[in-house]
């Protein structure tokens, strides 16, 4: 495919071409993504999570530019929220990243989440594979930041960091976002605000002693905005890229976190697979309008529906499989 050779030749024009097709869902896009994925696996792709206005993007505009200005090839994919008119991204997180942006060598793609669950678009991970065979060492993903759902980033990432505020809430409220679980590293970001040495105390007294994957988890303070700290996150990132590359634990979660990628990836295409099926069956609109009426309990419904969707062999196929 010729465009899979410009963008192994390291044509920038290509690689967006490409993303869109991905994005897009087009079978030549991902059919592409087969022939570039020979060329990968040897990138840093760094995922950047935590909640909204943690300063993901301003932190990410600091660490492509840092790389980038040591001779670094980067890219950087921003998974925006889907628009609801325009089905595309809707924060445009770019405009935080002027200074990466005129660093040569840096490639910037903002995505659209697209309704997906984890808080990383479909087409994200080929879009990583792009960047890699154009060329790129390290690659930034920016997820959502949708608290709970953002557990998939680590799937497709080497190293995740989480970026915590000051205002983060208390202990209990941290727990059940999920955010201490997701990252590898912990960024305690905006320490000019009151209380922040002291939270970033908390966060490391409840991460101490605590290993993953005889990682133990650091806590970094950092101001991102003034590009404070940021030296001390790429030496970390560094340290932990070497733990997971000749880490024996390290290689181990590597090949998890790659089977956890793939059931993700097909958990999405038979969900959509199955809902556009179960959506034209004859009985559907059917059940719907019993819903509507109050006839039927949405309990009910659902197994309705599923009888639709999974004839009564593949039912009793599945219960079996569960049991076992």
């Amino acid at each position: 495919m010729e465009l899979v050779k410009k963008v192994l030749q390291g044509d920038e024009g290509s690689a967006a071409r490409l993303i869109s097709m991905i994005e897009e869902g087009l079978d030549e896009g991902y059919e592409a993504v087969s022939l570039i994925f020979p060329y990968t696996g040897k990138a840093h792709v760094i995922g950047v999570t935590g909640g909204p206005g943690a300063g993901k993007s301003t932190l990410i505009n600091r660490l492509a530019a840092s790389y980038g200005r040591q001779g670094e090839k980067v890219g950087v994919i921003a998974v925006d929220p889907t628009s609801a008119k325009s089905d595309g991204a809707f924060l445009g997180d770019r405009v935080r990243m002027k200074d990466a942006e005129r660093v040569k060598g840096i490639f910037i793609r903002s995505m659209a989440h697209r309704g997906f669950p984890g808080g990383i678009a479909k087409a994200t991970l080929g879009a990583a594979y792009v960047l890699e065979g154009l060329g790129k060492k390290v690659i930034f993903v920016e997820s959502v930041g949708a608290g709970q759902t953002e557990m998939q980033v680590s799937t497709i990432c080497d190293s995740v960091i989480t970026v915590l505020t000051p205002d983060y809430g208390d202990e209990i409220q941290l727990m059940k976002a999920g955010l201490i679980e997701i990252g590898d590293i912990v960024v305690m970001n905006k320490m000019d605000r009151t209380g922040a040495a002291e939270a970033a105390e908390d966060i490391a007294l409840h991460l101490a002693g605590r290993k993953d994957n005889d990682w133990q988890i650091p806590v970094l303070t950092i101001q991102a905005n003034k590009g404070e700290g940021i030296e001390k996150l790429i030496a970390t990132l560094d340290l932990h890229r070497r733990h997971m590359r000749d880490d024996a634990q390290g290689k181990f979660v590597r090949k998890e976190r790659m089977k956890r990628l793939v059931l993700a990836l097909f958990k999405e295409e038979a969900w959509g697979t199955l809902l556009n099926e179960v959506r034209a069956k004859e009985g559907f609109a059917g059940i719907m309008g019993k819903l509507q009426n109050r006839e039927i309990d949405p309990y009910r419904a659902v197994r309705m529906i599923l009888k639709l969707a999974l004839p009564k062999k593949e039912r009793k196929t599945a219960r079996r499989s569960k049991r076992a």
